[in-house]
């Protein structure tokens, strides 16, 4: 996962400035006993801490393990080969001679015959089909090199791992549907905003909005209460 992306956390206005500035000086709760802090205001959101921080290590030992599989996979295959996809970036193009070849009989192809490529030159034909084969190769040496590093244990965590980053993901959307009631509350927040890297499944919220939402309803509900 990113490390602390500070620009996001500075990305505040009023109470939300003070209260990052706040959050980096209160002390990391989740670090006392659970015992300690069980009659404290916020003990759920400091028992849900711990547990993501646990989550967390799992996922980074999964990310060292994977790391260490996929560089000692990609040693033993040897060198990778051009992707398809930089090849046909990169693409051979057409001789001059023979794109002024094709130009010239263009012009006497009807509209209906356009589509077919019938009417090229016997020389831009082959060439194409010169073309045609060098993709192949290309795609087939390509799937070959995947298919050994596959083979060798390549990705083999990969699942693993996105499981659990989801996992890491969840805490940080439970702890911040939980309401906090004290500062050191919602510096577990902003803490949980800062493991899961801001990246929580984007697709289906926006972490800024999201956890940054729950910490300012929060500081409206003290304010209020107050």
């Amino acid at each position: 996962m990113p490390d602390v992306n500070r620009r996001r956390l500075l990305n505040l206005t009023g109470a939300g400035l003070a209260l990052a500035a706040t959050a980096a000086s209160v002390r990391n709760a989740s670090a006392t006993p659970l015992a300690a802090l069980a009659e404290h205001p916020d003990a759920e959101l400091f028992r849900l801490e711990q547990e993501m921080e646990e989550a967390q290590a799992r996922m980074r030992r999964v990310e060292r393990a994977s790391s260490r599989a996929d560089r000692k996979a990609r040693k033993a295959v040897g060198p990778q080969p051009i992707h398809p996809r930089e090849w046909e970036k990169e693409g051979p193009k057409m001789p001059g001679h023979l794109s002024e070849m094709r130009q010239t009989a263009l012009k006497s192809v009807l509209f209906v015959n356009f589509l077919s490529t019938d009417w090229e030159p016997a020389p831009v034909r082959a060439w194409r089909d010169a073309v045609d084969r060098e993709k192949a190769q290309i795609q087939a040496a390509w799937d070959e090199y995947w298919a050994k590093l596959k083979g060798l244990g390549y990705d083999a965590r990969e699942d693993e791992f996105n499981a659990c980053v989801s996992e890491v993901d969840e805490f940080t959307k439970r702890i911040c549907s939980i309401p906090a009631h004290t500062f050191e509350g919602m510096a577990v927040k902003v803490r949980a905003h800062v493991r899961s890297g801001g990246e929580i499944e984007k697709e289906e919220m926006y972490l800024d909005d999201y956890a940054f939402t729950s910490i300012a309803a929060d500081i409206k509900r003290l304010a209020g209460e107050a």
